[in-house]
């Protein structure tokens, strides 16, 4: 996992046009990079080498040394595509390794993106009355496990498959309540709907998604990325939803473990319930 080059990948799409000559130059050819001077990148990858210096910095490097020597030191000379290299004539044994990898790597790469966000996400569920989740396809089936997850902690809320039910419980949310949107491209008109109502009733609104420039970005307030490649034609690797639960797993952990509440109370009530029902 090289986080400097997981980070480039991410910033991508929402670059100015000179920063992106370098980092599609750098995505496109990183083995090359490792060996290159300031003056020949600039020149390979047609890019001034003030705006080479502007990247570095946009990616939290004081210059292209430093950048440099942290993509350096992380290295490691992988082709993504492998994990997903599925072969006709492989076992079920070296699929299921192969799955696992992909869905490793993922966790990883999104690891790199983790910031500060989380923690004003953790602080906001700590203060919040309720959490509903708004996906559509089976990012609402993560939702549903994540409302299910902070419903046995006492915390409110909702997760709805219908369209009309998610615009409808977004248009009742206020300053107390939070939505968490999950969307892998963070273009779903139906969640951008409904992330637009919830912020303008005063909702806080959180996003988990791929993408760091969508019409979805536009009605968020804190911003939970994923990094993930999927290579498949119909886009239906489930790498993606891996990482959406990891990051809704380590919200539900870090709310469990830093809440004031009595947090065991409520999980052994709701376990006593399901447990009477087995009777």
């Amino acid at each position: 996992m090289n986080e400097v080059l997981i980070k480039i990948k991410f910033l991508l799409p929402s670059l100015p046009k000179a920063e992106k000559k370098v980092a599609t130059f750098l995505t496109e050819r990183p083995e090359e990079f490792r060996s290159m001077t300031l003056a020949l990148l600039s020149q390979e990858s047609g890019s001034s080498e003030a705006s080479i210096i502007r990247l570095c910095r946009r990616l939290g490097f004081d210059g292209f040394s430093a950048m440099k020597r942290a993509y350096l030191a992380n290295f490691v000379d992988i082709n993504p595509k492998i994990a997903l290299d599925v072969n006709p004539d492989d076992s079920v044994q070296e699929i299921y390794k192969k799955v696992v990898q992909n869905n490793i790597k993922t966790m990883q790469d999104t690891g790199a993106l983790i910031s500060s966000e989380y923690e004003l996400a953790v602080n906001a569920i700590l203060a919040a009355k309720s959490i509903h989740f708004f996906g559509v396809g089976d990012a609402y089936a993560t939702g549903l496990l994540g409302h299910m997850k902070f419903n046995r902690l006492g915390i409110g809320g909702s997760a709805h498959s219908d369209v009309m039910m998610q615009l409808s419980t977004a248009s009742m949310l206020g300053e107390h309540d939070i939505a968490i949107a999950v969307s892998y491209s963070g273009a779903s008109e139906t969640i951008v709907k409904a992330m637009k109502v919830a912020k303008v009733g005063g909702a806080t609104t959180i996003a988990i998604t791929k993408s760091s420039k969508s019409p979805l970005l536009k009605y968020i307030d804190i911003n939970l990325f994923i990094s993930t490649e999927d290579f498949t034609v119909g886009k239906d690797i489930v790498a993606e939803r891996m990482a959406d639960l990891t990051i809704i797993e380590t919200l539900y952990v870090a709310v469990l473990t830093k809440s004031n509440r009595d947090n065991a109370l409520f999980i052994r009530k709701s376990q006593k319930a399901i447990d009477l029902n087995k009777m």
